[in-house]
């Protein structure tokens, strides 16, 4: 662990491999915390690997990982190593870029921050990041993926409102545990369920015919929709709108895009007028 060290810059603070380092993993657990190497570390120059692979070649540890990859797997002779002893290095032989589909598999097989994602740099720690499973959709066989994300940033940048932080206390001390109904000073009291949902009845008894209707969204159940049909056959109401069916001119299956305008969230900081 010493002669890994011996010429690593030790830059963890500012290398986005940090957190994800198998090397800073081991020094951590193996490494001593102070060195008896007192000459000067050496510097190299760092390579051109292409427009998705950043190169810091200052903190490669020549593990070859790299190389081995791109020759067994990758099946390109792309990398290799050049120099012996403290001179070797790691890098293309004719200073050319790393011309692979493949290639970015080797910034997840380095031990270090030697070879990092370029479009990818200085965006989060991965203690920062939610990691879900998922499936890659851009190649035929569907690879098994993780998608990593941090924070909601489009959403609400990280910030919410009062009601959202505050309202747990309505989920376990003030829930509503009895129906209420209004008196005839139109205050709310507490009542039986029977009391309650012969009310309902009486109010939905008063609505029938072309005055009732029933407009289901896309995430309610079947049973729940059977339920609802017979209601409405008890209202002699026909009047059932699914997102399927409604608007009847046929502007999609998707209801929300009817009124959405196909805007997202993030566009509301580049808009010159919102419409409420």
């Amino acid at each position: 662990m010493e002669f890994l060290l011996a010429n690593h810059p030790l830059d963890c603070p500012i290398c986005d491999q940090g957190g994800e380092c198998d090397l800073q993993d081991q020094s951590m657990q193996f490494g001593s915390d102070r060195s008896r190497f007192t000459e000067g570390k050496r510097a190299v120059e760092d390579k051109n690997f292409g427009p998705l692979i950043k190169t810091i070649m200052t903190r490669c540890i020549q593990c070859t990982r790299c190389v081995r990859f791109a020759s067994e797997i990758a099946g390109v002779e792309d990398l290799g190593t050049t120099g012996r002893g403290n001179d070797l290095q790691i890098g293309t032989y004719v200073e050319k870029m790393f011309m692979s589909e493949l290639s970015g598999n080797v910034i997840d097989i380095c031990p270090v921050g030697a070879l990092t994602s370029k479009p990818y740099a200085f965006t989060a720690r991965p203690w920062e990041t939610r990691k879900t499973e998922s499936i890659g959709v851009l190649d035929a066989v569907g690879s098994n993926i993780v998608v990593s994300t941090r924070g909601g940033e489009d959403i609400n940048e990280k910030w919410i409102s009062d009601k959202t932080r505050f309202a747990y206390d309505g989920l376990k001390r003030q829930r509503l545990t009895q129906p209420l109904v209004k008196n005839e000073s139109g205050q709310l009291v507490p009542t039986s369920w029977e009391d309650a949902l012969t009310r309902v009845a009486g109010t939905l008894q008063g609505a029938k015919g072309s005055s009732v209707a029933a407009v289901v969204g896309g995430l309610v159940d079947a049973e729940a929709l059977v339920s609802l049909k017979d209601l409405l056959n008890r209202l002699n109401c026909d009047n059932l709108c699914t997102e399927e069916k409604f608007p009847t001119t046929g502007a999609g299956s998707d209801l929300r895009s009817n009124y959405l305008l196909n805007t997202g969230i993030a566009g509301i900081e580049e808009a010159d007028v919102l419409l409420l």
